[in-house]
């Protein structure tokens, strides 16, 4: 399996932009109402359109035969994590984002122990890379974000390590490499796992940008205990007077949307507001994928769409 992506996370911006008219006026009391699914409901046309797109392109990718088995990555950022004590100055975040490093030391030539391992005890052996490789990966000399700010951090030396990714199949500890960097209090590490050997999403192919009629949701929250509904959050407007819920289930997939209603007849406050919907399945979702219909990325229970 193959994946293009940069280490940069990739942000998908589904819905912020909310019912404005350019006016800040505070926004009329809203009393909150939820509309839930029925079982039969599969929203408007244009919603089983780009569902059917949206279910199609996830049944040709990578990831979902990897979903269950294998190791698909939820967020590119996982690959080098920075730790909360973070850079020091803006040009050493710079640089670390553009991958400006350069190595002034001796890295270690002896293969990396290890595989990949889940809270529940399962585990999973993939191709590791040696610490020079993995210096490759971290050492990418992409253009600076802003241009002529970025300085260069120096690699010292390198050690063997774990990082706790955020997968498919839940948190999981996968081999890395610690590199020493001269002037972090910090170690910069690098996942060690073969690229070719797993997935990162977004990453298995475009599709057409949704429509007006296709609003997405952010968040899968929960799936009950019987697997027939799911609990979902979107972004919708400060004026919204009713919203709800569209699926559309397959043998593979339930891909999810979101509506919403506007009680407002003039300007509303430009600002997004977190709306709880609920979706009743035809039947337990079982070890089906859940969709987001706007981005097409898989939904997992409180993991929000990076």
């Amino acid at each position: 399996m193959r994946f293009i992506i940069s280490r940069t996370a990739v942000f998908l911006v589904a819905a912020l932009a909310v019912a404005a008219c350019g006016s800040q006026r505070a926004a009329p009391p809203v009393t909150p109402h939820v509309t839930p699914s029925t079982a039969g409901q599969n929203g408007p046309a244009a919603f089983v359109a780009r569902a059917r797109q949206v279910t199609a392109q996830w049944d040709r990718s990578h990831a979902a035969r990897a979903w269950r088995a294998g190791l698909v990555l939820m967020d590119a950022s996982d690959l080098t994590p920075v730790p909360s004590k973070g850079f020091s100055t803006g040009r050493e975040k710079l640089a670390f984002m553009s991958g400006h490093f350069r190595l002034a030391g001796v890295l270690p030539a002896g293969p990396l122990p290890g595989m990949v391992r889940w809270a529940n005890g399962t585990t999973l052996r993939l191709p590791l890379l040696s610490a020079r490789a993995a210096f490759a990966e971290l050492a990418a000399e992409r253009p600076c974000a802003v241009p002529n700010a970025c300085g260069q951090l120096t690699v010292t030396g390198a050690e063997p390590g774990v990082v706790t990714v955020r997968t498919s199949r839940g948190p999981a500890s996968v081999p890395a490499w610690r590199f020493t960097v001269a002037g972090l209090g910090w170690k910069v590490s690098e996942v060690a796992v073969a690229r070719s050997a797993f997935v990162v999403l977004p990453g298995y192919g475009p599709i057409p940008p949704a429509g007006r009629d296709t609003q997405g949701v952010s968040e899968l929250t929960a799936v009950s205990g019987n697997g027939r509904a799911l609990r979902l959050i979107f972004i919708g407007g400060a004026c919204t007077a009713a919203w709800g819920a569209y699926k559309y289930e397959s043998g593979s997939t339930v891909v999810v949307g979101s509506w919403e209603r506007s009680s407002a007849n003039g300007p509303c406050a430009a600002v997004g507001i977190g709306r709880t919907v609920r979706v009743t399945l035809a039947r337990p979702l079982g070890t089906r994928v859940v969709l987001d219909v706007a981005s097409g990325l898989p939904l997992v229970p409180g993991l929000p769409i990076p």
